[in-house]
């Protein structure tokens, strides 16, 4: 009979709660076990060379703190205290890599700093002994420290134990030794991982390599290896264990080696974004491992061998060449059971049978620049577990509408770009998350969209009527939409006030409609907005909208339309780009715009702005000094060099053009310390005065635009120091003296210095006493030519350019 815990003496009692606090306090000792001293030391002084400007990533770093176990990165081993491994990928830090602290901690195996901001890395000190501190080391992690340059890897040779490498996105460009050091390591190495490092030298013909032996995954892909395919690679025989290969952008040539197969364990093959040329080899159908192919990219011809088929473990088929030709049919998918992914860009044709069910069910299908229309297929009806689908530019122009529309509604990415489908879209709810369909014929007005939509393109397409509908279309739910594009269409009418329904809106496009009346005070309330482009519209009235709280805006385009009214100034701090060209504005341009210190262009042309240009434009320091900007890749059009031209990544641009306005003054020598401009247009306004020599110091100019202005004096030397100038403009002025001589200057069409009768020297014609004609079209025009003089005369009606008629 069990007797009651009041029965049980009290020093038993007092016994079994002693044991117990000791076995307690002996497994949390054991398993929280303090950090050992000389380590946290260690990791204390590769902190000192550590900063983090977003936040204190490393505030539990502190030498208050003992147990650095605790530490974030930092993981030790439970019994013994020492640390193990250290993880700060992608932590925003910055500063210097001190390995010579780390590799102190000697049972360090795992250290990933990838993903980070590092800009140099401590240098080794040769007269220590590192051998037993490294030996340890089994995975080392540098990748995407996009600035840090590496001048050395000597070091890595004493990696005894190092089983993953990686190096990706880190500066080697200095090491064409490279090779070689990764030929010293030992035999362990299972990953090497060099991705985009900047390498050049052509691969080794040897076949004696050590680090292959028991290499599982090589990745070199994105260097400039300029060479065939690496025979070394290739003719390591059955017994490699290599199974993951990546070279793809690169620039190898040839063609693929049969030596190949010797790979049977190769499992992932990626040699896209080469130069590889010939056919591609019907033996690939032999490697029955493969499960990732990717040959897109390339030089192939040919047609596509019906025997890739055969590869049944196939999971992912990428292929594509603009010289590949012929027909796929259901042979050439015979055996693909398991493929996953299918990506084909190539001048084919398709020839299956319109009750063909293939034997996979994809998850992707990118069918790019091929013949697969004019009807869309009915095959890939049959796939039910599609995550995207894109056919761009596949000479599609017909779809089933009820199904097409019922087929794609829960796929996440749809991308019909670029093939001339001709459907009325007024009833259709679109749905997907990523939805690509410019560059088409659909028409009627604009779809209705749900709130899953985060990316929608209906650019350049046959869409009508108001934009009512799509914007003022409550949803029900917080929608999702962070990028439009509805530009190049026939919408007309004003835009709505709905905007309300879309302060998620990153990225607004609606130029080249037919939009009318004025901007609805609601569009002021994008907090998100970063880019916004509303040019050749008819809008009009004054354009008051207060944008300044708008922090994250970056891009305004509002020109060709009839705004008027003053400059607007209301802009946010972090402006870059501010294109107000081809409207009504009048007034002095506001020295407020000093203020935004961020613009890398600055277009105020072709409007009726008067009064000098602010002397405190040279605190636009995005134009006069080295700035990082935002890269986006959308096209833009932008009036350099004489003409309209056409861009695709508005960061790299530095402009300034305040033409075709009535400005007057001198110009400020102020507008010459913009030093990053590479375009620089004043023309056809009202300057006087010198050309200051400071125009010098503007050594990225490469289009220079003054004419038809009142300019006086000669033209400054120092222009002819301006090595990139590759346009220059100052005709219609009273400019004087001899042309200053350097080789762009002389090179330059002489029309660019017409109008100028006192200029003179060469590009212009030198015949003394022999009057030439430059231009002639009503008999008038022509330059009689003497040492000192340049006169313009009248010329007879039947006078042709080039002609000379004695005086």
């Amino acid at each position: 009979m069990l007797r009651s815990t009041s029965q049980i003496p009290i020093i038993w009692l007092l016994l079994l709660l002693l044991l117990s606090t000791i076995i307690f306090e002996r497994c949390n000792s054991m398993q929280f076990a303090k950090c050992n001293e000389k380590d946290r030391s260690a990791l204390l002084n590769f902190k000192l060379g550590v900063d983090s400007p977003s936040s204190n990533r490393l505030s539990s770093w502190s030498i208050n703190e003992k147990d650095c176990c605790s530490w974030k990165g930092v993981q030790c081993d439970n019994t013994t205290g020492r640390v193990t491994a250290l993880d700060l990928h992608q932590q925003y830090l910055e500063g210097e890599i001190n390995l010579y602290s780390l590799f102190q901690i000697q049972s360090l195996t795992y250290l990933d700093l990838s993903l980070n901001g590092f800009t140099t890395l401590s240098s080794f000190d040769e007269s220590h002994d590192y051998n037993h501190n490294l030996s340890n080391i089994q995975y080392l992690d540098l990748s995407f420290n996009d600035d840090l340059h590496l001048d050395n890897l000597n070091w890595l040779s004493k990696f005894s134990s190092l089983k993953s490498l990686n190096l990706s996105q880190i500066n080697l460009q200095n090491q064409s030794n490279w090779f070689h050091i990764m030929d010293m390591l030992h035999a362990s190495l299972l990953e090497l991982r060099l991705s985009s490092c900047h390498l050049t030298n052509i691969f080794p013909s040897t076949k004696h390599v050590s680090f292959t032996k028991s290499l599982v995954t090589l990745d070199l892909s994105a260097n400039n290896f300029d060479s065939e395919l690496p025979a070394w690679l290739f003719d390591l025989g059955s017994n490699t264990n290599i199974s993951h290969i990546d070279l793809s952008f690169n620039v190898l040539q040839g063609q693929i080696p049969k030596s190949l197969l010797n790979l049977t364990k190769l499992e992932f093959l990626r040699l896209s974004n080469n130069e590889l040329n010939g056919s591609i080899p019907d033996w690939l159908g032999q490697h029955q491992n493969l499960k990732y192919l990717n040959l897109a990219e390339n030089l192939f011809h040919g047609s596509i061998p019906s025997s890739l088929g055969n590869l049944s473990s196939l999971v992912d088929l990428s292929i594509g060449s603009d010289f590949l030709t012929g027909v796929l049919s259901e042979e050439h998918f015979f055996n693909l059971s398991n493929l996953e992914t299918l990506v084909l860009s190539a001048p084919i044709s398709y020839d299956m049978d319109s009750k063909w069910i293939p034997p996979f069910q994809l998850q992707g299908i990118s069918l790019s620049n091929t013949n697969l229309g004019p009807k869309f297929p009915a095959w890939i009806y049959t796939q039910k577990s599609l995550d995207y689908l894109e056919v761009p530019n596949s000479n599609v122009s017909f779809i089933d509408g009820d199904t097409f529309w019922k087929f794609v509604a829960n796929i996440t990415q749809l991308n019909l770009s670029n093939n001339n489908i001709s459907a009325d879209l007024s009833n259709v709810i679109l749905n997907s998350e990523l939805i690509f369909m410019d560059h088409n014929n659909f028409r009627g007005g604009l779809p209705h969209i749900s709130a899953n939509v985060i990316y929608l393109d209906l650019s350049h397409n046959s869409f009508f009527g108001t934009i009512s509908p799509l914007f003022c279309h409550k949803i029900g739910k917080e929608n999702s939409l962070d990028y439009l594009d509805i530009s190049s269409n026939l919408l007309t009418g004003k835009i709505p006030d709905c905007w309300e329904y879309w302060k998620g809106l990153s990225f607004l496009f609606m130029e080249s409609n037919m939009l009318t009346g004025e901007l609805p005070p609601s569009m002021d309330s994008f907090i998100d907005l970063i880019m916004l482009d509303l040019h050749n519209n008819s809008l009009s009235g004054n354009f008051s909208l207060d944008l300044s709280n708008l922090k994250n805006l970056e891009f305004i385009h509002i020109g060709e339309n009839k705004f008027s009214g003053t400059v607007p100034v209301q802009m946010p701090h972090g402006m870059e780009v501010m294109i107000l060209r081809s409207n009504k504005f009048e007034g002095n341009i506001p020295p407020q715009l000093c203020n935004i210190s961020s613009l890398i262009q600055l277009d105020l042309s072709h409007n009726k702005l008067s009064g000098p240009i602010p002397k405190c434009i040279n605190k636009i320091t995005g134009m006069g000094g080295e700035k990082k900007t935002s890269h986006f890749p959308f096209e833009f059009n932008l009036y350099a060099k004489g003409q309209e031209l056409q861009y695709l990544d508005y960061g790299l641009l530095r402009t300034l053009d305040l033409s075709d306005n009535n400005l007057s003054g001198e110009i400020p020598p102020q507008v010459f310390s913009l030093v990053q401009l590479q375009t620089l247009n004043l023309s056809r306004n009202h300057f006087t005065g010198n050309i200051a020599k400071e125009i010098g110091n503007m050594k990225n100019l490469e289009s220079l635009d003054l004419s038809n202005n009142k300019l006086i004096g000669e033209i400054p030397d120092t222009i002819s120091t301006l090595s990139f100038l590759s346009f220059l403009n100052v005709s219609n002025n009273n400019l004087v003296g001899q042309i200053p001589v350097g080789t762009q200057l002389q090179s330059f069409d002489i029309s660019c210095y017409f109008g100028n009768p006192g200029l003179c020297g060469a590009p212009l014609a030198w015949v003394s006493g022999v009057f030439v004609v430059l231009y002639s079209s009503t008999g008038l025009g022509g330059t009689l030519i003497s040492d000192s003089l340049i006169m313009s005369w009248d010329l007879p009606t039947e006078a042709g350019i080039g002609d000379r008629v004695h005086r």
